[in-house]
């Protein structure tokens, strides 16, 4: 049997989703399974993920396209679902890219009805931030109360118009005169929003890359429609043998027994239904969103694998992160918007996995993790793995879990790991329970209300130190590595089924 069938057993639709703030290593795991599937679709999120895959010394990065999209060449059919929110610019120029090298996309579909991403989501997302960074709060002023962190994409606002009933979806690129008319309407609402910020913000958003550096700009009106109508109908020309109804695919491909593999963009933490609320996305990135996202049904997936930092763990943005090394002093540090790694190993060259300061212990695991996104290039907050925020997670994924990213942790003479809490906040209701100072918790409450307030307890454990990268079976793996994950296991119920221990796909092991 081989390494592929040992993991998927008797599933025929299997989904990848993350148990923490994503960044697991979601889009190897698609990748080494796309082998397996004939079919892989991703439902939810946009531009705002970035998928890496290492194949030998070559690295793709896809923050749209499915990660099955490099098996195109061998007939597997690769599906952008109606749960996406979909931007024109960035898919075609990931399509250039494939160009660029050779690799195919005949079999690429995209949903009609995936939420279309214009011009005015990106302007008002970026001037929100902008103005919610600034601390610009007051029921005067129109930012946002929260600084989220965003990746600057337009995804909250295209998701906001679609509930508004105000969206467009990617159908409207193939009828351009409905599209004239949906696109003015929707601008007409964005104007009443943007007017109330400063004009010199917005010019300069407006000149943003992801804007073409201007090409939308309208020094009376803020936007030129002619000139967004014009490009959006370029985009329809170059992607409309593409657009296609993809539920009734997935429908097909389901009833005819094809193997069927689902792609999770972010991590459960950041679903807008069950993370960390109002530190979310914009998207329910739980199985039960990505299901959906396709057209699919829960009940339809036989077989859901939960990626798992071994043994730590990292966030992007805002919001509460119990475990986060160097605790504040990180967060700030990961929120300024001119740090990179090139910024970060200048400042911090000496920083390593066993630095005794915690902030330059953080510094240290996110240089040897490579730990900076995809899509931003921001200095991601890591941490030590956070079993209580672990238990909850898994509630909406099951058991079934693989680690990710093993060597990392190669040198380091120290793990720990959080098993429960100390709450240390003031007296908080939530529902029925009622939070007070010196509680202890054992599985996390996503309010960062609470979250905020909760104090880590940590069990240590000596580090393996030798590299693993080399390792093919899991009983060759180190004995003090085999310890924590049987820990791991036992602690938070679930079940490790596969190991990565590098980013190539043959780093992979699968356990027996």
């Amino acid at each position: 049997m081989s390494a592929l069938q040992k993991l998927t057993g008797s599933a025929s639709t299997v989904a990848v989703v993350c148990n923490q703030w994503g960044d697991t290593g979601k889009g190897k795991f698609v990748d080494v399974l796309a082998e397996w599937a004939d079919v892989i679709a991703r439902g939810t999120g946009g531009a705002n993920a970035g998928h890496t895959i290492h194949v030998g010394d070559k690295k793709h990065v896809f923050h749209l396209l499915p990660s099955g999209i490099l098996y195109d060449h061998e007939g597997k059919w690769n599906i952008v679902g109606g749960g996406t929110a979909l931007d024109p610019r960035v898919v075609i120029e990931e399509l250039a890219i494939l160009e660029s090298e050779k690799i195919s996309y005949k079999n690429l579909l995209i949903a009609q009805n995936a939420k279309l991403v214009l011009p005015q989501h990106i302007v008002l997302d970026r001037v929100r931030e902008s103005a919610a960074k600034k601390g610009f709060d007051s029921p005067e002023h129109p930012a946002a109360a929260v600084r989220i962190g965003t990746t600057g994409r337009g995804i909250g606002p295209v998701y906001a118009d679609y509930y508004a009933r105000l969206g467009l979806c990617t159908n409207d690129l193939l009828n351009i005169e409905i599209f004239k008319k949906k696109l003015e309407r929707n601008l007409r609402e964005k104007l009443l929003v943007l007017r109330q910020y400063d004009p010199a913000v917005i010019k300069e958003v407006m000149h943003h890359p992801h804007l073409q550096n201007g090409r939308f700009w309208n020094e009376q009106n803020i936007f030129d429609v002619e000139a967004i109508l014009e490009t959006y109908k370029e985009y329809g020309k170059r992607l409309g043998d593409m657009i296609a109804d993809t539920e009734e695919f997935m429908h097909k491909a389901r009833a005819q027994g094809r193997k069927i593999l689902l792609e999770g963009a972010q991590g459960n933490l950041l679903s807008v239904d069950i993370g960390t609320y109002p530190y979310v996305t914009s998207s329910d990135c739980s199985m039960r969103g990505l299901v959906q996202g396709v057209g699919l049904r829960e009940r339809d997936v036989d077989l859901c694998l939960g990626i798992v930092r071994g043994f730590y763990m990292t966030r992007v943005g805002e919001g509460p992160f119990p475990t986060e090394l160097g605790g504040t002093k990180s967060a700030e540090w990961c929120g300024k918007g001119e740090v990179t790694k090139v910024v970060e190993s200048k400042e911090f060259p000496e920083a390593s996995v066993n630095d005794k300061d915690p902030f330059l212990q953080g510094v240290g695991m996110r240089k040897a993790g490579n730990e900076y996104g995809a899509t931003t290039g921001r200095p991601r907050r890591t941490g030590w793995l956070d079993i209580p925020l672990l238990r909850y997670s898994m509630e909406h994924s099951g058991p079934e879990a693989i680690f990710t990213k093993l060597d990392v942790l190669d040198e380091c003479e120290e793990i720990k790991i959080c098993t429960k809490y100390d709450y240390q906040g003031p007296e908080y209701r939530w529902g029925k329970t009622l939070f007070h100072p010196g509680m202890t918790l054992d599985k996390a409450v996503p309010d960062p209300e609470l979250l905020g307030h909760c104090v880590p307890i940590y069990e240590s454990f000596p580090g393996w130190k030798e590299s693993i990268s080399g390792i093919r079976e899991y009983k060759a793996m180190p004995a003090k590595l085999k310890t924590l994950v049987s820990f791991v296991e036992k602690a938070a119920g679930l079940r490790v089924r596969a190991l990565s221990v590098g980013p190539d796909r043959e780093q992979t092991i699968v356990r027996e």
